[in-house]
C-alpha cells in the first residue's frame, strides 16, 4: 500500500480513520479511497491521512463585534493544530447578537441560536468522525453553544475565550447607551448627547465588557 510509506496512523487518530481509511485494514482502506480523493482535492497529502482530525468550532459573523475576529482566530488555531501534527476542520456556526437585534423580530432567533450552534458543531464533528474539538466562544450564546456540543459529543475539547472588548471613551460601555435612551426619553439629555454616547460606548471587537 502506498500509504505504508508514511508510517502508521497516529495513536490519537481513534475516530477519524473511519473517514480516511484504516491503514491496518486493507479492505477498509480500499473502501475509503473515494473519501480520500475528495480530501486530496481539499489539500490533503499522503502524510495527512495518518493525522488526527480536530474540529475547530468557531462561531463567526462580521455582523457583530463579539465574534467578528473569529475567522482570524480560527486560522490561528488551524495553524497551531497543524504544527502539532493534526488536521483541522473549521466550522463557523451562525451568530445572533442580542444587543443588535433587541426590540426587533430578530431577537426571537437569539436564544435558540445556542441550540443551532451546538447542532452545527455536532454535525461537523460527527460527519467527519473527528478525534477532538477546539472551541472558541465569545458571547452568552456562542460560549454555551460550543460547550453544549462538547458535552453532547463527549469529545476531547479545549475551549478558548475570544476575549472582551475594551471600554469606550471615558469608561463608557454599551450599557450606558441603554441608560442614555432612558435619559433622553425623560428629557434629561438631548439628541446630540445621546448620539455622542452611542458613538463612544464601544472601542472595537470583543464581547461586551459591562
Amino acid at each position: 500500500m502506498a500509504y505504508s510509506q508514511t508510517g502508521q496512523a497516529s495513536s490519537l487518530k481513534a475516530r477519524s480513520r473511519k473517514l480516511t481509511g484504516d491503514p491496518d485494514n486493507e479492505q477498509h482502506w480500499v473502501k475509503m479511497a473515494g473519501s480520500r480523493s475528495h480530501l486530496r482535492a481539499a489539500g490533503f497529502t499522503d502524510e495527512d491521512f495518518g493525522k488526527p482530525i480536530v474540529t475547530i468550532a468557531c462561531p463567526y459573523s462580521n455582523a457583530l463585534p463579539c465574534n467578528n475576529k473569529f475567522r482570524y482566530l480560527a486560522d490561528i488555531v488551524l495553524d497551531e493544530v497543524q504544527k502539532r501534527g493534526g488536521k483541522g476542520f473549521i466550522c463557523h456556526p451562525p451568530v445572533v447578537s442580542d444587543g443588535e437585534t433587541m426590540g426587533t423580530h430578530g431577537m426571537k432567533y437569539s436564544l435558540v441560536s445556542r441550540e443551532w450552534i451546538a447542532d452545527c458543531v455536532e454535525i461537523m464533528h460527527e460527519a467527519y468522525a473527528a478525534d477532538a474539538v477546539v472551541a472558541v466562544g465569545g458571547c452568552d450564546k456562542t460560549v454555551p453553544g460550543v460547550l453544549m456540543s462538547a458535552l453532547r459529543l463527549n469529545a476531547i475539547t479545549t475551549f478558548v475565550y475570544g476575549g472582551a472588548r475594551l471600554p469606550g471613551e471615558n469608561g463608557l460601555d454599551t450599557s450606558n447607551v441603554k441608560e442614555a435612551i432612558g435619559a433622553y426619553g425623560a428629557g434629561l439629555i438631548d439628541m446630540e448627547e445621546l448620539h455622542r454616547i452611542e458613538r463612544c460606548s464601544a472601542a472595537g471587537s470583543g464581547t461586551c465588557s459591562e
